[in-house]
């Protein structure tokens, strides 16, 4: 499932960002508004909980949305709820999804609604999301195969929190035989594009031989953005390596649906990555 479409153009109409109403979320939140403003598209901040029937949900924990807007100089701090629509051309809605499995309900949220992408905010040396303990971000975007961005609130995403500009110079994109990869080119090279920083150098990363690597084909005019590089050894170390000697503000990853990553990049790699990397990763299915 790309993001882009054959022209290069963003297919991004719906981001779902959950939070858990804590700053841990700030990072994913701005990620989640900068891509909204940048294919004018509409963003959906979804917090999964179980409130007592006789209160009222804390709307005051939803992040910012005309706080953020106005740091970045996009708004004025007085500017009505209402106006931000007319005036950037993006909505913004606020949810609160009842329900004791924050993994079910996000799911019936995802499914009801749709989702062209999940940002998700992660604990990068703890395991998965605080957002929801454990692996429950793992576990539902498996169960939605929607595309999911993973920012590490301790490590590095790609969106500078007080200006809103992105910063996408080295995006990596781990590729093998087994996983279809020219979705996962096609959609780096997009999204470089889309917020605006077209000198980015995707990096397509075969661990193994480098005679072993697999061919991928990429677009006119792509090619001279295009960079081939290999690692011995297991996949995991690999792709942390070669991330942190690239400085790669971006791990772009092929999966392939419910049955998570092939061959090389089977069973957890996303999460091992997602805890040894320290950096943002958009994990990409292939159906």
């Amino acid at each position: 499932m790309s993001l882009v479409d054959s022209s290069g153009a963003p297919t991004l109409a719906d981001i779902i960002h959950p939070t858990d109403l804590t700053l841990l979320s700030e990072t994913a939140f701005a990620h989640a508004l900068a891509l909204t403003l940048a294919c004018k598209g509409h963003l959906a901040i979804v917090h999964a909980g179980d409130p007592e029937a006789d209160q009222d949900p804390d709307w005051t924990g939803f992040p910012g949305v005309r706080s953020l807007l106005s740091r970045w100089g996009l708004i004025d701090r007085a500017t009505p709820r209402g106006a931000i629509a007319d005036a950037l051309g993006i909505r913004v809605s606020k949810k609160l999804v009842p329900g004791s499995d924050p993994v079910a309900a996000l799911e019936h949220f995802v499914d009801e609604h749709g989702c062209d992408l999940l940002v998700l905010a992660t604990r990068a040396r703890d395991g998965l999301a605080r957002l929801l303990s454990g692996s429950v971000a793992e576990e539902l975007t498996r169960r939605t195969d929607v595309p999911a961005l993973f920012l590490p609130p301790e490590g590095r995403g790609f969106v500078d929190l007080a200006t809103g500009r992105a910063r996408l110079r080295n995006l990596l994109v781990p590729v093998d035989h087994a996983t279809p990869q020219h979705e996962a080119v096609e959609t780096a090279f997009g999204l470089a594009d889309l917020l605006g920083c077209p000198d980015a150098l995707v990096h397509l990363l075969h661990v193994g031989p480098a005679d072993q690597a697999p061919s991928v084909a990429v677009a006119p005019g792509q090619e001279q953005r295009l960079r081939r590089a290999s690692a011995e050894g297991a996949v995991v170390p690999g792709i942390v390596a070669t991330a942190g000697r690239l400085d790669a503000d971006l791990i772009v990853m092929a999966t392939h649906g419910h049955d998570s990553f092939l061959d090389g990049l089977r069973g957890s790699t996303t999460e091992q990555v997602l805890r040894q990397a320290g950096r943002a990763v958009l994990a990409l299915p292939v159906l």
